[in-house]
């Protein structure tokens, strides 16, 4: 995958690792559309990206609203005209006991990070079937090979789907000459925790309010993930794990296992 010159839409890209990937692809001489709730936060971001010298649209999407993502995808094409790079990062938490958890809990969180990453296919992914060329990067998560904590059945449910649904977008789009990866974060030190939602249970007995810090074994960055993000695109490797050396074994052999899968199975360039 090259850089230079391309068109990344990147939902979530305010802050944490959305705004670290969006910098690090401008830094290689991407224009960038940035897509968040927090216009403040975009603003910023957007300036940094001017400063580098490339292009860049900032606009206002809730990855949760149908109309949202289409206005996303209309204005990106009348504006840019092109998108060569999709990264599906919107993403949020939700804390609390599958028996607390009401309906109306599961669309919220089902909503941004599985349908989030739906909507963002089905409004670029056309386009770039269309020119045989492109690149999907998935944000899904550590939650999303093995499963979590019972307080994070929510979270951990969405986040396996979007595995599942990476890991087919996979073998469908490679012979289409459109790379795919996978991205699982384990601790990243980002502003997740803003997000949090707690059901059921005081916040204490549901894992806290703090969210990952840089001072803890284990936790990255977000600017060491986005160069994990832009060395798996330039490889074209599915998985991407933050933190391989740290995590359980059981993730391990399950993230060879799949690549081992993905790859015995890769349809030949059609």
């Amino acid at each position: 995958m090259e850089f230079k010159d391309k068109v990344a839409v990147i939902t979530g890209a305010a802050s944490g690792i959305g705004r670290s990937t969006a910098l690090a692809l401008a830094r290689l001489g991407t224009d960038i559309i940035i897509a968040d709730i927090n216009d403040e936060r975009m603003a910023e971001v957007s300036g940094e990206i001017r400063g580098l010298g490339r292009r860049v649209l900032t606009i206002h999407c809730d990855v949760s609203k149908d109309e949202d993502v289409d206005n996303l995808a209309a204005r990106t094409f009348s504006t840019i005209g092109k998108v060569d790079i999709l990264v599906n990062n919107a993403g949020v938490m939700l804390r609390g006991f599958v028996d607390k958890l009401t309906i109306a809990d599961w669309d919220w969180i089902l909503s941004i990070n599985l349908y989030g990453a739906i909507r963002g296919l089905r409004a670029f992914l056309p386009h770039m079937i269309e020119r045989g060329s492109g690149y999907v990067v998935n944000t899904s998560s550590i939650g999303g090979l093995i499963s979590g904590t019972p307080y994070s059945v929510a979270y951990s449910t969405s986040k396996f789907a979007v595995t599942a649904l990476t890991e087919c977008l996979y073998n469908y789009l490679q012979p289409k000459g459109i790379g795919v990866s996978l991205l699982c974060p384990g601790g990243v030190a980002t502003n997740i925790v803003e997000s949090f939602r707690f059901v059921g249970d005081p916040p204490e007995i549901l894992g806290g309010r703090v969210g990952p810090s840089l001072e803890r074994p284990g936790v990255a960055h977000p600017d060491d993930v986005a160069q994990m993000v832009i060395e798996a695109m330039k490889q074209n490797r599915f998985l991407i794990l933050t933190d391989p050396v740290r995590l359980h074994s059981a993730v391990m052999r399950r993230a060879e296992d799949v690549q081992k899968f993905l790859d015995e199975r890769r349809p030949s360039r059609q």
